[in-house]
């Protein structure tokens, strides 16, 4: 009688796995699909970047492609002061510029570069000037980023591809 019963329990169980496998396969899977399509059309409306960004490296440019042109001399940049603070503060920026030799616009602009150095120069010291001494390190890479952005616009072309600031001092 023993046999008997725990084959039936053995038997019950198997038969509610099987049950649970089911419910499992048609009715968790799909809602979890569909949710995940879901998800992945809300990220596509409101643009948000569904892989890592990482995979940007196939726009960069090639490392030979790359031709830097380096500001002659250092900059010298009053900065923003604290508030409170009455001493006057300065940056020592030496900056370089990267070109893409492969850009359309690269033959017709590179030569002009040397002539804009004033405007270039201009645009870099106005984005470090909005600075306090106590951000500008904190807040370099935004600097290089809207520094870019504006020489892009002054050039009307995107042949200038990164902006470097090999030496920053602050006082």
């Amino acid at each position: 009688m023993k046999k008997n019963f725990l084959t039936i329990i053995i038997l019950a169980l198997g038969i509610l796995n099987m049950i649970l496998t089911a419910v499992i396969v048609f009715a968790v899977v799909p809602t979890t699909m569909r949710t995940n399509n879901l998800i992945s059309k809300v990220a596509s409306t409101i643009d948000l970047e569904l892989e890592s960004p990482d995979e940007k490296d196939a726009e960069q440019v090639d490392i030979a492609d790359i031709e830097v042109y380096q500001i002659p001399e250092d900059l010298t940049i009053n900065l923003k002061q604290d508030p409170g603070d009455t001493k006057s503060h300065y940056a020592l920026v030496s900056v370089s510029l990267s070109i893409n030799t492969k850009s359309e616009d690269y033959k017709s602009l590179q030569p002009t570069i040397a002539t804009n150095q004033s405007s270039i120069t201009e645009i870099i010291n106005d984005e470090f000037s909005k600075y306090t001494v106590s951000t500008v390190n904190d807040n370099k890479e935004k600097i290089k980023t809207e520094i870019l952005k504006k020489i892009q616009e002054h050039f009307k072309s995107d042949f200038i591809i990164s902006i470097s600031v090999g030496k920053l001092v602050v006082e």
